[in-house]
């Protein structure tokens, strides 16, 4: 299993943990978390001594969690929050830190008016009560000196409950059902789905699912702006052991994948050399320099979708030198656009 799956697993495993223990009144004890977890994440099996770790890790983040002796003998101890000093510990956070995350929570404006926005403003407010007037004023100065820009943030606020719903498919390992549209056709149909992941990615939300009507065995991408609804069905998936978000990314630019990644080397002129240097055409691209200072840029894994209009972009000062097929495709394109450029 991939190291980075793994770790959101364990993650989402110990928020469940905390979870439980904050909405438990009379405290719970190893095995019921441990049976809770296993039953609300569809996990196939858990070993209490990884809830004791959970637990362990909780306290030593300050929160108190307390082992409490009881005159029960099915359960003779139990693990309670202590809800009266329940607030989140306060850490020493610097300027620095509040600078950055002030330029980040900018970044994550397309999220504005779901779930995780609403945490991110609930942290930056609690970070600022726990800040003085002075360190705030320096604060805002400071922040004048940074600029984000980027496309226009997209409000996703009306697609809150099924995002929601998306979220908790993904931890919960719960099969749902979307009434889903594409490019090519507008009509919504419903598609039943087993989300493996969220990504936001240029300010616009993709959900990484499988299909269950095709096997479950293709990750394919479902932009959230085309799902006109989601239902949550009893039934739960397991997720694919081999599936990795990093990975499943490896060979893209962006939010773009198919199944058979190609070869692809470029020439691209002394000119645009350095540009091409500074804003890579592919982010594992190999770059070799010619002896008149143009470049020869060979990346060895990448999608003809995302590589072809890069090299457009750069016009008379690139070629595409591999594949031949996709040279025989740029020819017809420019030929089309010489044809409109006649006067």
């Amino acid at each position: 299993m991939a190291p980075s799956y793994t770790r959101g697993k364990q993650t989402a495993r110990q928020f469940k943990v905390l979870q439980l223990l904050q909405g438990s009144r009379f405290g719970m004890s190893t095995r019921e978390l441990r049976d809770s977890v296993v039953e609300e994440l569809g996990l196939d099996s858990l070993h209490e001594k990884s809830i004791k770790r959970d637990i362990e890790h909780w306290r030593q983040a300050g929160f108190p969690i307390q082992r409490l002796e009881t005159a029960n003998p099915e359960r003779p101890w139990i693990w309670k929050l202590d809800k009266s000093d329940q607030a989140v510990p306060r850490l020493p956070i610097s300027v620095l830190e509040l600078l950055a995350f002030a330029a980040s929570r900018e970044l994550l404006y397309p999220l504005a008016g779901t779930p995780y926005w609403d945490g991110v403003q609930r942290l930056w407010q609690r970070m600022r009560e726990n800040t003085s007037d002075e360190v705030l004023e320096l604060l805002d100065k400071q922040r004048t000196g940074l600029i984000v820009r980027g496309a226009p943030p997209k409000d996703y606020a009306r697609q809150e409950g099924m995002l929601s719903s998306l979220n908790r498919a993904v931890f919960e390992h719960r099969i749902a059902e979307i009434k889903y549209r594409t490019v090519r056709d507008p009509r919504s149909r419903k598609r039943t789905v087993e989300p493996h992941a969220i990504v936001l990615h240029n300010n616009n939300i993709y959900i990484l699912a499988a299909e269950a009507d095709d096997g479950a065995s293709t990750i394919k991408t479902f932009k959230l702006d085309r799902i006109g609804g989601v239902e949550l069905l009893d039934a739960r998936f397991k997720p694919q052991p081999d599936f990795d978000p990093e990975e499943f990314f490896d060979h893209s630019i962006g939010i773009f994948r198919t199944a058979d990644p190609q070869r692809f080397r470029v020439w691209v002129s002394a000119e645009r050399a350095a540009w091409v240097i500074d804003a890579a055409l592919h982010p594992k691209q190999q770059v070799e320099l010619n002896d008149d200072d143009s470049l020869t840029i060979t990346i060895d894994q990448g999608y003809e979708e995302e590589v072809l209009p890069q090299v457009l972009s750069l016009g008379e000062h690139a070629e595409l030198l591999e594949p031949k097929a996709l040279r025989k495709k740029l020819r017809a394109i420019a030929k089309e656009l010489a044809s409109r450029y006649v006067d």
